[in-house]
């Protein structure tokens, strides 16, 4: 008698223990399901962006807020490495492309050269090279923010 209710009991701990696996399952294959909804998301909206970037000159300055958009090249982190300070602001357009934005007066001496993408729907890749008389004073690699 002792016996059966031992083997009841082990069988009753070995169940529970794959009705634990089973719920895991579970969870996992929602989370997976909201990862691939994202991923979803993310590929559309980048698509939106290649339809946009396949416009015209014109309309694409429009789009873009008179900027025209970027190279990949700052993407490389092969090329952050080649920044040195003192360097012109000419040779880091020539090793980085173009930045995204610029904040300082075109005419200024003092301006930053700044290199960012979004990334998803809650973050961006962002980095940065401050000028100074044209020259490089600083450079803040990019970083996931």
């Amino acid at each position: 008698m002792k016996l059966i209710c031992m083997l009841l009991l082990f069988a009753s701990v070995a169940v529970s223990a794959e009705d634990f696996k089973i719920i895991k399952l579970e969870q996992d294959v929602r989370n997976l399901e909201r990862q691939v909804s994202e991923l979803n998301r993310q590929l559309a909206d980048l698509q939106r962006r290649t339809t946009r970037s396949s416009l015209s000159p014109e309309s694409q300055a429009e789009h873009s807020g008179g900027v025209q958009p970027s190279s990949r090249d700052w993407l490389d982190a092969d090329h952050w490495k080649q920044i040195r300070t003192g360097m012109s602001e000419l040779e880091v357009i020539s090793i980085l492309g173009p930045p995204t934005t610029l904040r300082g007066a075109a005419d200024s001496a003092d301006r930053v050269l700044l290199y960012a993408m979004e990334i998803g729907s809650s973050g961006f890749l962002g980095g940065s090279v401050s000028l100074k008389d044209r020259k490089v004073i600083a450079v803040e690699l990019p970083q996931l923010k």
